[in-house]
Parts: C-alpha cells; sequence; structure tokens
C-alpha cells in the first residue's frame, strides 16, 4: 500500500490498520466505495444529498472513533462495512426521529440484516453515546473524579489524594457521582 491511493480491493484488515494510522487513503477508499450505498438509503429514506453526506461523515468518524477508543476490533463476522452502514443507519433513524417523532420508517430502514455482533457493537455504541452526553449534565467535580477513575484509569488512591480526602471518602464521592450518573442516563431513554 505504498501508491498514492488504495487498490480497488482492499481486505477489512488493511482497511482497519490504515483507519488506525489515519491513513487519508483509507478515508478516501471509505468514501468511494461506500458513500454512494449510504446516501441511497438515506435518500430513500427521506432525505435529502445533503442529509446523505451528514450521515455518512458522522459516521465515519464514529467508525474512527470507534477504532481508536477500542470499541470495534475487527473479527470475522464484524466486517467495517456493515458496521458502517448499521452506524450511518442508526444515526439517520435517530436523526428522523428527532426531526419528526411520528414519521413512518420503511421497513427496509429498520429490518434487522445485521449481523448479532456488530447489532451488538452499535448498542454499546449508543450506550456510550448516551453516557458521555449525560456526563456534561453532571456537576464538575463529579465529571472530574468519573473522568480521573474511568478514561486516565487513576486509581482511588490517587485520587483521593488530588481531592485532599480520605480513599473512602473518594470512594463514596464516586458511588454517589455514579448514581446521578445512571439515573440522568435512565431519564433520557
Amino acid at each position: 500500500m505504498t501508491s498514492t491511493s488504495y487498490p480497488t480491493s482492499v481486505t477489512d484488515q488493511e482497511l482497519y490498520e490504515g483507519i488506525e494510522r489515519e491513513d487519508n487513503r483509507a478515508f478516501r477508499f471509505l468514501y468511494e466505495q461506500y458513500q454512494e450505498r449510504i446516501a441511497a438509503m438515506v435518500q430513500r429514506n427521506s432525505g435529502n444529498a445533503e442529509d446523505a453526506s451528514d450521515i455518512f461523515q458522522e459516521g465515519v468518524l464514529a467508525l474512527w472513533t470507534n477504532i481508536h477508543r477500542g470499541r470495534f476490533e475487527l473479527t470475522d463476522s464484524a466486517r467495517i462495512s456493515t458496521y458502517l452502514y448499521a452506524l450511518c443507519r442508526n444515526i439517520w433513524i435517530s436523526r428522523l426521529r428527532r426531526r419528526k417523532p411520528d414519521v413512518e420508517l420503511r421497513d427496509d430502514l429498520l429490518k434487522d440484516d445485521i449481523p448479532d455482533q456488530t447489532e451488538a457493537l452499535l448498542e454499546t455504541h449508543d450506550r456510550i453515546q448516551t453516557i458521555e452526553t449525560r456526563m456534561q449534565d453532571l456537576n464538575e467535580s463529579c465529571r472530574n473524579l468519573l473522568n480521573m477513575f474511568y478514561h486516565q484509569k487513576t486509581a482511588l488512591r490517587e485520587i483521593a489524594q488530588q481531592l485532599g480526602v480520605t480513599e473512602k471518602s473518594a470512594k463514596n464521592k464516586k458511588y454517589r457521582c455514579m448514581q446521578q450518573l445512571r439515573s440522568l442516563c435512565t431519564a433520557a431513554t
């Protein structure tokens, strides 16, 4: 893959590694190979060309994010094309429902033609998106504590030292913050 563009036939492994490396050729390949399919799905379901372009870009960004955060691992049953299509489909369904809550969605848009593993990855992605959105509703102290513990993998002992409290107090505060977050996430669904 030393040429300036990807060949027309690329394995999922090569594409995955290209996305992981942030190789522009991999992203160009995604656009060349999959944008039309996504655009057709959006336009068949009450969208226009601008919607299709936005949805595809959001889907590619979600794919990139999920690869970089370890939320999508390439397996025999989880193809990049299927996962990208499913991401875009779910983003479009969410957007349609926000625009017109009582819109009638076409059966082929809702059909479950996505492998179980890909569907499970999408559900995980949706839960993570909800959590990240609801995190913004927490007070700054809770956001910082949960970010240190879950994202930065900081030990409770170190968090307690930074906060100037006992480890037990830090643990109790983390518990209360998680309860608040769970409550916010439950209210959002």
